[in-house]
């Protein structure tokens, strides 16, 4: 018949199976809400600051988890050492149960690494389409930035453009002011042509006024140099 140190041991390993059992199925509820996300561009470090039962939980669980194996396994140890105990004569039983414990124990262990690796599969994935992303995103942010380069730069050269079309028209527009004035210019000269060839006198009245008039100025230099000569004559005596 087992004695209560072997019922109380088997009670405390079967609690810690029944703790385990509820933190492996949290475990596993976590990893299979981590890989429906795993597509999102949440990294490991945004996934870690999540608290509570949410994604970033992941951690606080494992930890658990692998405190109830340490703890089954002193446990299971305790059944062995009861079992080998010579005052105590080991049954069928006892090593049947001690066993099933140990078994449960691997089943626990190869389950928890299973989720632990699948979790952190779907984590690296996360980061390497996280790191992908950024650097879409940076290639984005620098292409346009370049393009708001190149559209101020054609801003700037349609603006000088349009500067160089109206200094054009504002030549063109001169250069038909001076066409303008140069043709009524040309059709004053014709005018006075024609006005002149209809009066001949005018012409002839024209012709003997500058006549006399470079008589006078012939006349005039005369007399002044006259009086110089007679000016020096007088101051120098000869």
């Amino acid at each position: 018949m087992a004695t209560p140190s072997w019922d109380n041991a088997r009670r405390h390993a079967r609690a810690l199976e029944t703790a385990l059992d509820s933190k492996l199925s949290t475990y596993s509820k976590l990893a299979a809400t981590i890989a429906r996300g795993g597509g999102s561009s949440k990294d490991q470090s945004s996934l870690e600051q999540e608290d509570g039962d949410g994604i970033g939980g992941y951690k606080l669980v494992e930890e658990e988890i692998e405190e109830l194996l340490g703890k089954l396994e002193q446990a299971i140890d305790d059944l062995s050492t009861l079992i080998n105990s010579p005052s105590q004569p080991p049954s069928a039983s006892m090593q049947h149960a001690a066993q099933r414990h140990r078994d449960n124990l691997d089943d626990y262990r190869r389950d928890f690494i299973r989720t632990r690796g699948n979790v952190e599969q779907t984590i690296r994935r996360s980061n390497l389409l996280g790191s992908v992303r950024k650097d879409i995103n940076d290639y984005k942010k620098a292409t346009d930035s370049q393009t708001d380069a190149l559209l101020q730069d054609r801003s700037r050269i349609d603006s000088s453009h349009r500067m160089i079309d109206d200094t054009l028209n504002q030549a063109y527009a001169t250069r038909e002011d001076f066409a303008q004035q140069r043709g009524l210019l040309s059709s004053i000269d014709s005018r006075m042509g024609g006005v002149l060839s209809q009066m001949p006198g005018i012409n002839s009245l024209i012709t003997a006024i500058r006549t006399r008039r470079r008589r006078d100025t012939l006349i005039l230099g005369c007399v002044v140099g006259f009086c110089v000569i007679l000016l020096l004559g007088y101051t120098f005596g000869f």
